[in-house]
């Protein structure tokens, strides 16, 4: 007969153990909605929406080498102004004297050879220092941004190229 403080900790370790397996690590696939994610050759890119934060993401599989997290009312999303070849967005997250800016881009051209692109643009202050392109057949749409942002009471407005409250 096991001692009666065996037996709790073995009650423990059963009820306890299954948790770690539901508990999602902050390495592994977007906790909550994924809002953009693309395959740059062995590593992933992926931006998730959980609990009304926005985390970019990047880094192999399982083992992301930069996880940023950005509130969505403050995070800077550029939706497509409605004109050009292509529909486009950006949102870029801050980390220091760094920004790292995701995009994708949607050819309107129904013949175009490539029609979803992205990728994420690292600049230091106004300078680009790296440009990585997402590989092809890869790119997820980066179409609930708006949504979400417009969920929490934001609208973009065109003239002055800035979210703010809904009228």
């Amino acid at each position: 007969m096991l001692p009666l403080r065996k037996l709790a900790e073995r009650s423990a370790v059963r009820f306890l153990l299954p948790l770690l397996f539901l508990a999602a690590p902050a390495h592994a696939a977007c906790q909550g909605d994924e809002a953009f994610s693309c395959k740059i050759g062995a590593k992933t890119l992926d931006v998730c929406y959980w609990k009304g934060m926005l985390t970019y993401r990047f880094g192999p599989e399982g083992k992301p080498e930069l996880i940023l997290n950005e509130p969505l009312e403050t995070v800077a999303f550029t939706p497509w102004p409605g004109m050009g070849s292509s529909f486009w967005e950006t949102v870029a997250f801050r980390n220091g004297d760094y920004t790292y800016e995701v995009w994708t881009s949607v050819e309107r051209d129904p013949e175009a050879t490539e029609p979803r692109q992205g990728g994420v643009r690292v600049l230091q202050g106004e300078q680009t220092v790296a440009e990585l392109t997402c590989d092809p057949d890869t790119v997820s749409p980066m179409d609930t941004l708006y949504d979400l942002k417009h969920g929490i009471g934001q609208c973009w407005d065109v003239e002055t190229q800035v979210w703010g409250p809904c009228p």
